[in-house]
């Protein structure tokens, strides 16, 4: 569970000064003596997480307050951050829903636990808003969630920093040494599905995969799921990001699991505009995209693809095209403005398959985090919005 730790030396007059104020008001912490290696590099790995690090020097001492990491925080806003912090009580209802929720008794949350039980709870939720928040709540990347993990995410609605132990990506990305039977793989991924749209084939671009290397890494990096990253020489990029709790998925799989999409939560074709939850599926098939680059993390947990020119563009000549699509030319799956083109597809054959996998969990990031989080902690009787 989140709790306050104290980053600095023995030597160091203000950081002595900050222990002595928390010790006379009466707020627990844990010290770490930066000169201790193990010390140091948990303090390291925890800045990298930082949103507000950019490197460079940084004031002692340095403290992480129940899971925000502060640079010389005042008492005052230590206290502040104690009083919110659920009761007993709560974290004993937090503790009892896990159990109630550890269907399997192993003491762990697998993805389909929380799934089933937030989907009961909200069925608004889509499949990628519940793959977003099981991933931010999934801190060590094991892919289950333990009781502590569970815990610091329903309290405070985020990563318990605290926990993240990856390693930064030491690599620099290149095109040197990128397996031709990866480029084939990817593409033949992409262009099967987009043969079903009247999409033509894209072409591979070293360009995207470098922005995708570099991307792909930078998830790795801060052990999340987010866009960055989407841009080279050319011009703007669209990006698609995957995550499996395990390394070893295939290119189709990865491609399959973003064009499902399709079907869960569901593309509205009669409309052919934008669908919230399906931006992974009309980036893979988007006529106006003509070459891609997908990547690997170093550790192999992070996928990126990068797409150029962009999909999803919403210029209001294609917008405007698209709402006047009429139910004969969704039907025949005609294009528009060379754009989105639907398929005629048969529906019921398409979600057979879904959730019967037995891959490693995936889950895909394309939504911020920060709204979901309210609706989860909600479930949970609202202690962290």
């Amino acid at each position: 569970m989140a709790e306050l730790v104290i980053y600095g030396r023995d030597t160091c007059g203000m950081c002595n000064k900050f222990k002595k104020d928390c010790a006379s008001n009466g707020i627990q912490f844990r010290y770490a003596n930066i000169e201790d290696k193990a010390n140091r590099a948990e303090m390291s790995r925890k800045m990298r997480s930082c949103s507000w690090f950019k490197g460079g020097k940084f004031g002692l001492p340095l403290v992480d307050v129940y899971g925000d990491v502060v640079e010389r925080p005042s008492i005052a806003s230590v206290l502040e951050a104690k009083k919110a912090l659920p009761s007993d009580e709560a974290v004993a209802k937090i503790k009892k829903q896990f159990k109630e929720l550890d269907v399997n008794k192993d003491g762990a949350l697998q993805f389909d636990e929380m799934k089933q039980m937030l989907q009961t709870l909200n069925r608004s939720l889509s499949e990628v808003q519940v793959q977003k928040l099981f991933c931010a709540a999934d801190v060590n990347q094991n892919g289950t969630v333990e009781l502590d993990e569970f815990i610091d995410f329903v309290m405070h609605g985020k990563q318990a920093v605290a926990k993240v132990l990856q390693e930064p990506p030491q690599g620099t990305p290149t095109t040197v040494g990128i397996r031709d039977e990866w480029k084939k793989q990817t593409l033949e991924a992409h262009n099967a599905y987009r043969k079903e749209h009247g999409s033509a084939d894209l072409q591979w671009s070293d360009e995207c995969y470098l922005s995708a290397k570099k991307q792909a890494n930078a998830c790795q990096e801060k052990s999340a799921m987010f866009h960055d990253n989407c841009s080279g020489p050319s011009g703007r990029h669209g990006q698609n990001i995957f995550w499996c709790s395990a390394p070893g998925s295939s290119a189709e799989r990865m491609v399959k699991a973003w064009y499902d999409e399709i079907v869960s939560p569901g593309y509205d074709f009669a409309k052919a505009t934008f669908t919230p939850g399906t931006g992974h599926f009309t980036q893979v098939v988007w006529k106006g995209s003509t070459h891609v680059g997908m990547a690997l993390s170093e550790d192999g947990r992070f996928c990126v693809a990068n797409y150029f020119p962009a999909g999803n563009a919403q210029s209001p000549i294609n917008r405007s095209a698209l709402i006047n699509l009429t139910s004969e030319q969704v039907e025949r799956g005609e294009s528009v403005c060379g754009t989105l083109c639907p398929a005629k597809i048969d529906r019921t054959k398409m979600t057979k398959d879904i959730g019967t996998a037995r891959e490693p969990l995936v889950w895909l990031a394309t939504v911020s985090l920060r709204p979901w989080v309210c609706t989860f902690v909600s479930v949970f009787g609202g202690y962290w919005c």
